[in-house]
């Protein structure tokens, strides 16, 4: 069996092309990688009657069908907040278009960077203020108290000292790009942890799953999982990294209903 940590990109591409055979192939460029899925989710929270979406891992290129497809959508699901969990962008040279696209959702949406932000080398001065003009904000390990709600959301960076805030409600919703942060964040309780980072491995076979994972996913690689800290959700998330394919892995964002 394959060690999905270790496929180099050549061997990702010689065992996508030996697994899916030439229509499929066509469906996983063209087809798949537009269509948008919206999971609906529930949360254990006391008090709060609360409706958000989670959403994570756009690497805007330029607007697109797909990108007009989830402003849509979001506006359309009219929430009370957005969380976004990391991976606006690859390059500088998106980030006007990627700031207009967070903008032009019609909420506050709160936010943690990736580790394509890092990469992007655009100050996250300037990802704090795309994100603080919609009413949300740019978190850093920090944490705040989402207006006329009893949420409290934390946001937990890549890298360097990590520490968790002290609490500033029970009902907490931990933001993180990376899945495989919830093993060093001892215990919560979280009401939920947030991420995305793995794409779902954009690729998955029948009977096997993903055919490559990027470090920091473990065994977090799409979906809910039971952790010390709380459930945390991994989310396929919206674009794609490497190659602009998506196989039995649809984009996804999700939608809270408390």
């Amino acid at each position: 069996m394959l060690e999905k940590s270790l496929l180099s990109r050549r061997q990702f591409i010689s065992v996508l092309l030996t697994a899916i055979p030439g229509a499929s192939i066509a469906h996983a460029v063209a087809v798949e990688p537009e269509r948008l899925r919206v999971r609906h989710r529930s949360l254990k929270i006391s008090g709060s009657s609360v409706r958000f979406v989670h959403f994570t891992d756009l690497h805007y290129r330029g607007e697109s069908a797909l990108t007009r497809k989830v402003a849509g959508e979001i506006r359309q699901l009219k929430p009370q907040f957005a969380c976004f969990t990391g991976d606006l962008i690859d390059t500088p040279d998106c980030k006007e278009g990627a700031f207009d696209f967070i903008r032009s959702l019609s909420c506050p949406v709160y936010a943690v960077p990736g580790n394509h932000d890092y990469r992007s080398g655009v100050p996250f001065k300037e990802f704090a203020g795309a994100f603080s003009s919609t009413g949300g904000g740019w978190l850093e390990n920090e944490n705040l108290l989402v207006p006329d709600t009893d949420i409290e959301l934390v946001g937990l960076a890549i890298g360097g000292h990590r520490t968790i805030p002290p609490a500033l409600s029970k009902n907490r919703i931990l933001l993180a790009h990376l899945p495989l942060a919830v093993d060093n964040i001892g215990s919560g309780p979280f009401a939920a942890i947030l991420a995305g980072h793995s794409h779902g491995g954009q690729v998955r076979l029948p009977f096997y799953g993903s055919i490559y994972l990027p470090p920091g996913v473990g065994r977090y690689d799409l979906g809910t999982y039971k952790t010390t800290a709380g459930p945390l959700h991994v989310s396929a998330g919206i674009g794609t990294s490497g190659l602009p394919v998506r196989f039995c892995c649809p984009p996804e964002l999700s939608l809270y209903q408390l």
